[in-house]
């Protein structure tokens, strides 16, 4: 039994010195700045440009971007110096794989300046932050008014007229200070939004600290440390960080305690739960837990769509989780990462019917497992709305051809589903040329050969023997296969037909888009993209099972009869309003239609589409069974 006289001060194992004599303390003009050690320079070299991209990405609590401009400048021996830029505006470019001749021209034009320089004002900010460090704080955030204080001469050639105003915070790694990071605006930042932004540049100044020392630590993995930084939640502090165990997993599960500043609550993040399914494969789940859940006793599940990972519901799942209080899981499906790949795999890969009747069950039955008393509310994005919808409706059919009576009852399971643009049948409202002669074309091809023709863009990176496909690759053959078709309307390295139409924004930043670019999609197995070319060549507007022994549009029509909330985009070009018309005739006493002026993915990347469809989704639960 401790004894009550032992105080939380006598158990600190680093003594601060924020209490120190004030007549002791050095002077910060006397601080030495030491050397960046050179492992820790060459890996800062492959992901400081993920500090300024993340920079130019923030934006306030209404979704409005902070800074237009964002410069890092390294501690390189004795000097400083600007190693990498970003502008909001041009992260699309950059994620287009453009040369940015400007940005390239900027660094070229920098000086590097002396730490001993008496002008080098970053140098004598980080100075100070080295005192505030060792006091156990974090470095205070600077505020510069760049027209009016003195600014070295070498940075006054570098200012255009829009940069008015730069906000910096100096970073660590390691206890030491690597340098400063700044955020570049044309307007000052307005009073009441400047606690806001110093939160967010805090959080920033913990994720990268935390990234770079354990990537560093773990096997310099750079890629992963420039994904972790520039998808890091910047709105909410890290408060705590424990590795826990699961009964059904040997991994640990990393569970992370956040305060969010936008919603002002706690909540824990928990990632990753690795769900085996069949063949080797598994599902992975994270989960966002509030500090307060609401009464409803339902849990939500929240499925990514076609080609895509689970962070682009972070948005949907964060406000229904932290304004609504809902437990929230969100889903990574087979093929996502390698906790999901088989050790040995097999070249067949997988198909939508292993969604469907695999791998969506088994989740089902995982958090009943772990919640046994409460029901799911299952929210589904394009694909990720057609798995739910088609396993009730072929509920019988499945358990029929598998075998398997003990398959997760429907209305037992799930009390509800949520269809976000989500299709009966892929019918694609495409701008390019030639769509109706391919389709009547193919329409009259063999199945196999039009299944080869696919397979013959098979890729193989994720795991030597699983059979997947890239994007880029499958819009090359649909460019090929018809002279008529118009040229590529987007660039990734080389340009691919229609992915503006897949991305399908009405109003979409460029932060945005690059982050999209740059990690939503991913690679997809051949057969599940069989079953989707399949589905839109054929004049039956059925989407069947790759066997051919479900249509499962038909029993979805003919047999749904459960609780559903179907949201629209009316400027959807991947799945148009007008191949939603049926909705209005499901059994469904419970269901409701709603449309928002949106594309394909920008309905569910939308700041403030997001809020209005998690307010309508919380008004439809509350009056579930």
């Amino acid at each position: 039994m401790a004894l009550e006289e032992n105080s939380l001060e006598d158990r600190l194992i680093k003594i601060s010195s924020r209490d120190s004599n004030k007549s002791l303390m050095v002077n910060p003009d006397k601080i030495y700045i030491f050397p960046v050690p050179k492992p820790t320079f060459q890996f800062l070299e492959n992901i400081w440009q993920s500090f300024t991209n993340k920079m130019v990405s923030l934006v306030d609590f209404n979704d409005d971007p902070i800074f237009n401009f964002s410069i890092f400048e390294v501690i390189d021996q004795e000097e400083m110096k600007i190693v990498a830029t970003a502008t909001h505006f041009k992260l699309k470019e950059i994620a287009e794989r453009r040369r940015i001749p400007g940005i390239e021209e900027y660094i070229k034009k920098s000086r590097p300046i002396h730490l001993a320089d008496p002008r080098n004002e970053s140098a004598r900010f980080i100075r100070k932050s080295i005192i505030d460090f060792n006091k156990g704080l974090r470095p205070e955030v600077t505020f510069v008014n760049l027209k009016e204080e003195e600014i070295h001469p070498e940075k006054k050639v570098l200012l255009s007229e829009t940069m008015n105003h730069a906000i910096g915070i100096p970073l660590f790694v390691n206890e030491n200070p690597i340098g400063i990071l700044w955020g570049i605006t044309k307007d000052p930042i307005p009073e009441d939004k400047v606690r806001p932004l110093t939160l967010q540049l805090y959080s920033l100044f913990d994720v990268i600290e935390f990234v770079v020392a354990k990537e560093m630590e773990s096997g310099n993995d750079h890629y992963i440390a420039q994904k972790n930084i520039e998808k890091a939640d910047t709105v909410s502090n890290s408060r705590n960080l424990f590795y826990t165990t699961t009964k059904d997993q040997k991994e640990p599960v990393t569970s992370i305690i956040f305060k969010s500043h936008q919603y002002n609550i706690e909540y824990r993040m928990d990632a990753s739960f690795i769900i085996p399914t069949t063949d080797g494969y598994a599902v992975s789940l994270k989960s966002f837990t509030p500090e307060k859940l609401n009464n409803t006793g339902k849990n939500l599940l929240l499925i990514p769509g076609f080609f895509c990972r689970r962070s682009v519901m972070d948005k949907l799942a964060k406000e229904l989780a932290l304004k609504y209080g809902y437990r929230v899981f969100l889903m990574d499906m087979r093929g996502r990462s390698r906790q999901t790949m088989p050790k040995h795999g097999k070249k067949e890969g997988w198909t939508v019917d292993n969604y469907i009747q695999d791998d969506f069950p088994e989740i089902l039955r995982w958090i009943r497992w772990h919640y046994p008393s409460e029901r799911t509310v299952v929210l589904g994005h394009s694909m990720g709305g057609m798995i739910p919808r088609f396993y009730v409706s072929s509920y019988d059919k499945i358990k029929e051809l598998k075998e398997e009576f003990n398959l997760p009852q429907p209305e037992e399971y799930i009390a509800g589903i949520v269809s976000i643009t989500s299709p009966n049948y892929i019918s694609l409202k495409s701008n390019f040329i030639g769509l109706d002669t391919l389709k009547r074309g193919f329409s009259m091809l063999p199945h196999k050969m039009i299944s080869d023709m696919i397979l013959s863009m098979a890729s193989f990176s994720m795991q030597a023997t699983i059979q997947t496909i890239d994007l880029k690759k499958f819009f090359k053959l649909i460019l090929n296969l018809h002279s008529s078709l118009r040229s590529f309307s987007y660039n990734i390295g080389t340009k691919v037909l229609t992915i503006k139409d897949f991305v399908g924004y009405k109003e979409i930043t460029p932060p945005e888009w690059y982050f999209l670019m740059e990690d939503v999609f991913c690679e997809e197995s051949v057969s599940v993209i069989m079953q989707f070319f399949q589905s839109q060549i054929s004049n039956e507007r059925s989407f069947w099972s790759n066997d051919g022994r479900i249509n499962y549009t038909e029993n979805f029509l003919n047999n749904f009869n459960m609780p559903i909330y179907s949201v629209v985009g009316t400027v959807d070009k991947i799945v148009p309003e007008e191949s939603l018309t049926e909705l209005k005739d499901l059994k469904s006493e419970n269901k409701v239609i709603t449309y928002y002026e949106q594309g394909h993915l920008g309905i569910i990347f939308h700041g403030e589409t997001v809020r209005k469809i998690c307010k309508g989704i919380d008004e439809w639960i509350q009056g579930l069974k």
